[in-house]
Order: structure tokens, then C-alpha cells, then sequence
């Protein structure tokens, strides 16, 4: 079987859920020797070695470049690699790495993945939701199989696109675990060192991720100064990058000034520290659709107190604690009583391990593959299929 897989993520990010998404997918399906690889990913400058997973199946069609990630770039790329690709002849699967088609790719399949559908859910957050959403419309349409990551990834897909739920597949994300200090003591699962120890300093929640509204980062705010928790424990913010005048004013209005840090962004073996030595993790987004942060939480024995919505509750199973609601007040409850709770704590730190060995990299790329030999094909030839654009695509996650 041979597959293709293209450059869009890649000239929109250098670093991302997707870009590692495809970059762990390729380098499972390797295990499998019967399979031929074509990856057309053009100028980039990502952080994944792509690069390294050139052999005697895979071939990788990249290249440095000092242009940043944006639709230059993509123009760039599509262009040259538009060029390339009837070279590579007719392929099994095409499996494009966002939401648009490159017309001069041929296949007998395309198979998506289906992140999820935060345009959709949030439209007034973008400022071009009907472009995007008629972009997603199209390739779902042209797609012979969609691969959701999560149950609740497919239930939203099929609640905004009229589809055929047949050709829709769970397949779930595996785990990548964060770069470590190599000075710093392997975790056993087996711990049992007590939730309320700390390493020297403060002790503090831990909140990782963009701050955009449905992350729901100013509820967090409101709960952990109604919660009267900072004069005990700090706040700390890591990634969506600088502080914005908003946050800063209310932070000030609440009176946490200098009880909380927003760190625009830490490197993995950074923010390994951060989860280790965290009193709890901290995550009430309003959407995902799988979401890794509770599960980095998890593999470095942090406990999570998560928000049980969209694809939270079945990532993350009965390793979390919960709270279901938008308002501060039922938040600021749920925070000190988990921070109270010595023997849950435990146990979810306990649970945690395990939940995190449900995702695997390999199994994800198992599924995958049955998926791709499964689909029935298209009847009409990818050189057919229309230019679909690109406006809009997300790959911030």
C-alpha cells in the first residue's frame, strides 16, 4: 500500500497537536513493512525530525526554509509540490494534513482526520467560520473514510455535516510523553508520596494551554480568588502567549497580583518540572476535541480537576476529579475540595498512570492502517476533485 501525505500543517506551523499528530502516525505505520510512504512537506521549520524517518520505505520531500508559518509559505509549497506529485504516480491512500485537497495528487482514497469542531461551536470567535466550515463540508464530502480522535469528535462531526456515520472511524490520539531533565528522578507509578508535599517554594495549581475564551481561563481566575486559595497556593499559566491588558487588569481587580504567573511558553523538559512538582492540574476548557494536557498531567503524577465536557470525561475516565459548570463559584468549590481530598488525590495520581498507558502511538497507527485498507474507494480520480482553499484552517492546538 502507499500513502501520501501532504504539506499543509506543515507550512501553517512549525509545532502543534497536528504536526505531532502526523509525525507519530508516520512513524508507527513503519513497523509495517509492506507499506511505501510518500510525505510532500516542503519548506518547513518544524521542531519534529521528519527528516529522520527517511529509509527504505518512507520517502520525505522537505526542505529548510526561513519563511515563517503562514499562507506564504503555503503558496510556496503548493506550488512546487503541485509540480511533484503526478510523479509520484497513483497512490492507495491519500491522507491530506488539513482540510483541503491538492488537486494534482492522485488516489484511490482520501481519508481526513477529524480534530474537532471548535469553528463550529464557537463561531464568533473567528472571523471566518461560514468560509471554513464550507471548506470542511467539501473534503468530508470527498473523503471515503473520516477518522474522528475521539466519540465525542464524531458525534459533533455528525451533528454539523450531514454524513454517512459508516464512514466515520474513532480512532484515538497516542501519548507523547514530555522531554524530561535527565537529573531529575524517575516517577514510579507505584508512588506514594503524599498530595500535600511539595518541593521547596510555594505550592501551585497549574493551568497549560491557550487562554482563548472557551478555554475558560477568566473563569479559573474568578474561582481561585473566590476560593480564597492564594494566600496558600500560587496560579501558574503556561503557553497563549503574553499577557493581554484584560487579564492583567483583572488579575489586579481580584486582588491575586503576585500570586499569579503567566508564562507565555516553557519547553518541554520545563514544563515536565512544572506538572511534577504542581499541587494539581487545573483544566476547564469548555471543548476539546481529545485534549493531551491532562494526560501530560497524568504520566508526571500530577492530579487533574477537569471541566466534564465534550471529550474530557472519555479521555481522561475515572482518573479526574470533576466539576461541570461555566460559573466561578461551582469551580472555586470543586478546587477546594479536591485540594482537601489527601486520599483522592492519591488515588487519581494512582489511576493516572494507567489511564495514560491506554494511548499508544502504535495502536493509534494499527487503527489507522485497518482503516485505510478498509474504505471502499472513490469512484472518480483525486485529479477531478476541485480546489478547495485554505482559508481559515486551525492548527494552533
Amino acid at each position: 500500500m502507499r500513502i501520501l501525505y501532504d504539506h499543509q500543517v506543515f507550512s501553517l506551523q512549525d509545532t502543534g497537536g497536528i504536526s505531532r499528530y502526523h509525525y507519530e502516525l508516520v512513524k508507527g505505520l513503519q513497523v509495517f513493512e509492506d507499506l511505501r510512504i510518500e510525505l510532500l512537506i516542503g519548506g518547513n521549520a518544524s521542531v519534529l525530525p521528519f527528516t529522520m524517518l527517511r529509509n527504505g520505505q518512507t520517502r520525505v520531500t522537505a526542505w529548510n526554509t526561513r519563511t515563517k508559518p503562514d499562507y506564504a509559505r503555503y503558496a510556496i509549497n503548493e506550488a512546487l509540490l503541485s509540480l511533484l506529485a503526478p510523479l509520484r504516480g497513483r497512490l492507495d491512500v491519500y491522507h491530506p494534513t488539513l482540510n483541503r485537497i491538492m488537486p494534482a495528487v492522485r488516489s484511490r482514497r482520501i481519508v481526513v482526520t477529524q480534530h474537532d469542531c471548535t469553528h463550529e461551536r464557537f463561531p464568533h470567535l473567528f472571523r471566518n467560520t461560514d468560509a471554513f466550515i464550507r471548506i470542511k463540508r467539501k473534503i468530508f464530502s470527498l473523503a471515503d473514510a473520516i477518522l474522528c480522535v475521539s466519540q465525542s469528535s464524531r458525534q459533533d462531526l455528525l451533528h454539523f455535516y450531514d454524513l454517512d456515520e459508516a464512514k466515520t472511524h474513532v480512532v484515538h490520539h497516542g501519548f507523547s510523553p514530555l522531554e524530561e531533565d535527565p537529573a531529575m528522578e524517575p516517577i514510579e507509578p507505584t508512588e506514594q508520596r503524599d498530595p500535600r508535599s511539595t518541593p521547596p517554594g510555594d505550592p501551585y495549581l497549574l493551568y497549560v494551554g491557550s487562554r482563548t475564551d472557551y478555554k475558560n481561563f477568566m473563569s479559573l481566575l474568578e474561582a481561585y480568588a473566590q476560593a480564597g486559595l492564594a494566600e496558600d497556593y500560587r496560579l501558574v499559566a503556561v503557553g497563549g502567549g503574553p499577557s493581554s491588558a484584560a487579564e492583567e487588569t483583572r488579575i489586579t481587580q481580584l486582588g491575586v497580583a503576585g500570586r499569579v504567573s503567566l508564562l507565555p511558553r516553557a519547553s518541554d523538559r520545563a514544563l515536565a518540572k512544572l506538572y511534577r512538582d504542581a499541587s494539581l492540574f487545573v483544566y476547564p476548557t469548555l471543548y476539546e476535541g481529545f485534549g493531551f494536557p491532562p494526560l501530560e498531567a497524568m504520566s508526571l503524577g500530577c492530579p487533574v480537576l477537569a471541566n466534564r465536557t465534550s471529550s474530557i470525561p472519555e479521555i481522561c475516565g475515572k482518573a479526574a476529579f470533576y466539576f461541570q459548570s461555566q460559573d466561578p463559584a461551582e469551580l472555586a468549590a470543586a478546587l477546594t475540595s479536591t485540594l482537601q481530598d489527601v486520599d483522592g488525590l492519591r488515588e487519581k495520581r494512582r489511576l493516572g498512570y494507567e489511564q495514560v498507558r491506554l494511548y499508544d502511538w502504535s495502536r493509534t497507527a494499527r487503527r489507522t492502517l485497518e482503516v485505510y485498507a478498509g474504505c471502499s474507494p472513490h469512484s472518480a480520480d483525486s485529479q477531478s476533485h476541485a480546489s478547495i482553499g485554505v482559508t481559515g484552517s486551525s492548527v494552533s492546538r
